[in-house]
């Protein structure tokens, strides 16, 4: 192919033609000596907006004589390749580093390409929407529109500090995934109300300049105070320097006056975000079963929804329309996707079971089944669970037991009564050999003394004898505080917690309404030491950086719950999806335990109650905190309360079916299929696994010489520390 057919099938017939326009065949075989080369080496080719995409011919050389080759780019995305000529053109969508690599009989040489992008856009004008997820999924009032010459001239000349202009979000030091919607930037006002902000990008290859005017569907005499960035920019800007940074500044015009800049410098991983997260909602308006809501026509729901790759809102998983019998909350999900418990509106010790893979089909436990379930810890692939007999306001049992989810019946187990009579908040690791869970009541051992709800253990788990052992204390509060909610790491060596740091006025154990208050913890199982997730939480230095304001916002880094572990490994990070209660920006503002719908008018007002994520470095040393800023997570719905996410892979899919990557298919390997004409999944054909492929050790993977080790059966990158 040439280029417009993207690069060269490498398993071509690599021996140049006999005789060619631009070059002389050579044999490399028959010479005993040969110097083979590139040229030009390593060049540097810039697309600029409005100017012709320039292009570069490759030359290949044997000795200083041209020859014949044939020609092969390993990003396609970042431009295309001639096989014949070696004509190199930029796509001129992403910027970034490719490989070139020329073959000359049955011998390669390799050189670099690189592809700088310089981005100007000035304004949108017309088209875009917003669904339950607000604008972009993120919120806001869209993208503002055009401006004129000197406008553009005051925001790029000189400018003059504001010191009350000042970021909101996101955070300095963000971690940001590829792949996710972009964010809303949000400021303060400033000395004077803006009439229109620059917007600048910058990373090593990319660099874009955005000027625009107010949104037109912000209001009249409403401020100027945030602005998304726009899809396709965000995406180019990500993508060009994955695994780098990206800068982001921000300078806005107010009278004829620019003020700024405000500076922020952001993380960019490798990879895009793994799987869906099933979160439960107060307030939701795609299923509406209770009555007494202040705002709207009084009406409000309760339902687990799910959020799926770059969608801009949420879609209904269980719940529908009706009373309080269609409510469906207090969920649980197994690790890959296929089981959800969740109980009922109507009577909250009485659950349901939904096959996520198929249909999300319901079935209904039996009354003997009350109280059993109620977040209910399930193994991995969801055929077993472990009874939470902790009081979570959806029933407990006496004891906590081993199930069989399938008959809801007890599955005996040895090890497990002796040492926990009641376990809270139970979770198994990824690989289903451990669990952990808050010791809430039960005798114990010497370690960990009898249980009282302020210990956090972890045990081994073997299941083909349904034996628990090895009891290890990972977390001992002090006695105002409880830690809950664990959730093991992709390693299957650690788990992430919450810390209860207040009890709420109610008198509710573990619940985040009514000035409830948290942070966010982690233990390694090796050693044993808890540490809390500063970044996470909004601290840096001992001192909190989130935004302060009214409406109790004076301490919003302990405003943190609920957390739950992306099972698989993505872009070199872990990933932890949790609910807080802080500032969103400028968007969500008004008391943190706003959130009942019967209490406070959340149709007019946005709750704070809202899903957070953030980038966990792997193999961190225990007492450090491996935690990054995090961010809002995309596409959940804006007015409503939003909780309790839990982070999943997708079912698997069947070999013949289309995938991305390897962790999408049953049998592990996404492959490219000629006759399929793209990926799908199959049988193992490679001499070794990519990148979320099926592993067994570290060796199975291709790039495990420069770091891409397995990490629960998928071959991972791991970000350098």
């Amino acid at each position: 192919p040439g280029k417009d057919g993207g690069t060269s099938d490498a398993s071509e017939d690599a021996t140049p033609p006999p005789d060619a326009a631009d070059g002389s065949a050579f044999d490399v075989s028959s010479s005993d000596a040969h110097d083979m080369t590139i040229d030009p080496e390593d060049p540097v080719l810039t697309v600029t907006t409005g100017q012709p995409i320039p292009t570069v011919t490759f030359e290949a050389r044997v000795n200083g004589k041209p020859v014949t080759a044939l020609w092969l780019v390993d990003r396609g995305e970042i431009g295309l390749i001639d096989v014949h000529t070696g004509d190199f053109t930029p796509g001129g969508s992403v910027a970034g580093l490719a490989k070139v690599t020329a073959t000359v009989g049955t011998e390669e040489v390799s050189t670099t390409v690189t592809v700088k992008m310089v981005v100007e856009q000035n304004g949108v004008t017309g088209g875009g929407g917003t669904g339950s997820g607000g604008w972009g999924g993120v919120g806001g009032e869209g993208p503002g529109v055009p401006i004129d010459a000197a406008l553009r001239g005051i925001l790029e000349g000189a400018s003059t500090a504001d010191p009350s202009l000042a970021w909101l979000y996101p955070y300095n030091g963000t971690v940001w995934p590829l792949g996710i919607l972009p964010p809303l930037l949000q400021w303060t006002q400033g000395a004077a109300p803006a009439d229109a902000v620059y917007i600048h990008l910058t990373s090593e290859h990319y660099d874009y300049k955005g000027f625009f005017g107010r949104p037109p569907a912000l209001l009249a005499g409403a401020p100027l105070v945030r602005h998304p960035i726009p899809q396709d920019v965000w995406k180019a800007a990500t993508i060009s320097n994955a695994g780098g940074t990206l800068t982001a500044s921000i300078v806005v015009a107010a009278g004829g006056t620019a003020y700024g800049p405000i500076s922020q410098t952001w993380k960019l991983a490798t990879g895009p975000l793994k799987g869906t997260v099933y979160y439960q909602s107060y307030g939701t308006a795609l299923a509406k079963n209770y009555t007494g809501g202040i705002g709207g026509d009084g009406m409000f729901g309760g339902a687990t929804l799910a959020i799926r790759g770059d969608s801009v809102e949420p879609t209904l998983v269980a719940g529908s329309n009706g009373g309080a019998a269609a409510c469906r909350v207090c969920h649980s999900v197994s690790a890959d996707g296929s089981r959800m418990i969740v109980q009922r509106g109507d009577d909250y010790p009485s659950s349901t079971s939904f096959a996520l893979a198929s249909g999300n089909a319901e079935t209904v436990y039996p009354a003997a089944d009350r109280d059993k379930f109620g977040w209910v810890g399930l193994s991995p692939d969801g055929a077993l669970g472990l009874g939470n007999a902790a009081p979570l306001h959806a029933g407990a049992p006496a004891s906590s037991l081993l199930y069989d989810m399938n008959t809801g019946a007890e599955v005996p187990s040895t090890g497990l009564a002796s040492f926990v009579t009641k376990a809270g908040f139970p979770a198994f690791a990824p690989d289903g050999n451990r669990v952990a869970f808050s010791l809430y009541s039960g005798a114990g051992d010497a370690s960990t003394g009898a249980g009282d709800g302020s210990q956090l253990v972890s045990m081994a788990f073997d299941r083909a004898s349904a034996t628990f052992s090895d009891p290890r204390l990972l977390f001992k509060a002090a006695a105002d505080k409880a830690p809950g909610w664990p959730s093991f790491l992709p390693t299957n060596d650690a788990v992430v917690f919450s810390v209860q740091s207040r009890l709420n006025t109610a008198g509710e154990f573990m619940m985040t309404r009514y000035g409830g208050r948290g942070e966010l913890w982690w233990a390694d199982l090796a050693t044993g030491t808890a540490y809390p997730l500063h970044n996470a939480n909004g601290i840096d230095g001992g001192v909190s950086y989130l935004p302060t304001g009214p409406n109790a916002h004076q301490d919003d880094a302990s405003l943190h719950y609920e957390p739950t572990v992306n099972p698989v490994v993505s872009g070199g990070y872990a990933w932890v999806v949790f609910t807080s209660r802080r500032m969103y920006g400028n968007v969500a503002t008004i008391d943190p335990w706003a959130s009942d719908p019967r209490e406070h008018d959340l149709v007019s007002q946005v709750t704070p109650k809202k899903l957070w994520v953030a980038a966990i470095d792997l193999n961190a040393a225990p007492g450090t905190d491996p935690s990054h800023p995090a961010f809002y997570l995309p596409a959940q719905e804006l007015m409503a309360g939003n909780t309790r996410g839990f982070w999943v892979v997708d079912p698997c899919k069947d070999d013949g079916e289309s995938c991305e990557t390897g962790d999408e298919c049953c049998g592990g390997f996404c492959q490219m299929d000629g006759d399929a004409g793209g990926l799908i999944c199959m049988n193992h054909t490679n001499e070794c696994s990519n990148e979320y492929e099926k592993c067994e050790q570290d060796s199975d993977c291709c790039d495990f010489l420069t770091g891409t080790v397995c990490i629960n059966e998928r071959c991972a990158s791991m970000v350098p520390k």
